[in-house]
């Protein structure tokens, strides 16, 4: 179930939903469209924060398992669980 997560991650979970929306992301094209505004460690952070908030989907990259698939939780899931969480 989705938790609240800090302004400065929905800031970024927005940047990369007008982007991509749900679609399969990698690290690097995260980190292109986070770059101008963050490190790797920061958005190493963010993709922690939104993996505790439970805001995003986690698998190993069938290509190289050293890497990592992530797929943002579309906006309505997310509403839902966050509202079935306040009850």
């Amino acid at each position: 179930m989705a938790k609240p997560i800090p302004k400065w991650v929905q800031e970024r979970v927005s940047r990369l939903w007008k982007k991509y929306n749900s679609k399969e992301l990698t690290f690097e094209m995260i980190e292109k469209i986070l770059s101008p505004m963050d490190d790797r460690n920061t958005i190493s952070v963010f993709l922690n924060e939104l993996k505790k908030a439970e805001w995003i989907e986690i698998k190993p990259s069938s290509e190289d398992l050293r890497k990592k698939i992530y797929t943002i939780k579309e906006p309505n899931i997310i509403m839902r669980e966050l509202v079935q969480n306040e009850n």
